[in-house]
């Protein structure tokens, strides 16, 4: 290998090592917990500060079962559920969509039932989590 080719290739190594390392380090991104309430207030306070918050990113968020799950149905691939802030019908809601591998335990849960979510945030159309988990149910 000539002299010449052995300088372009470490040179080529600098110029990538930078985008490397800053992709592990984005890839690191820490899960935050928060409540239905207080996300749904962010978003209501300004939706553009939320989305710049919390677009991408995966949120734990604990809220109230509105009403009855929307289970994935045939060869519809998602189910929802909406999330209230309190145990009551009251203010803007969470939209947790979730795959039909996780209906099973999104099935069993009661209208006002306390739960624990875990899904990436996307403000694009409203408050709403995408591939949730259930990662808790509250007995109520």
């Amino acid at each position: 290998m000539e002299k010449r080719e052995v300088i372009l290739r470490g040179m080529m190594i600098l110029v990538a090592l930078p985008a490397l390392t800053s992709c592990q380090a984005g890839s690191r991104t820490s899960t935050r917990t928060i409540t239905a309430e207080a996300l749904a207030t962010k978003y209501n306070v300004s939706a553009e500060a939320a989305r710049r918050e919390f677009d991408g990113k995966e949120l734990v968020v604990k809220g109230y079962v509105l009403k009855s799950v929307a289970m994935p149905n045939g060869d519809e691939s998602e189910g929802v559920i909406l999330l209230s802030p309190g145990n009551k019908i009251t203010g803007p809601t969470v939209e947790c969509w979730f795959t039909r591998y996780e209906s099973a335990e999104f099935a069993e849960l009661d209208t006002g039932q306390s739960i624990t979510v875990k899904g990436i945030f996307n403000g694009e159309s409203g408050i709403t989590l995408k591939f949730c988990k259930l990662a808790q149910a509250h007995e109520q």
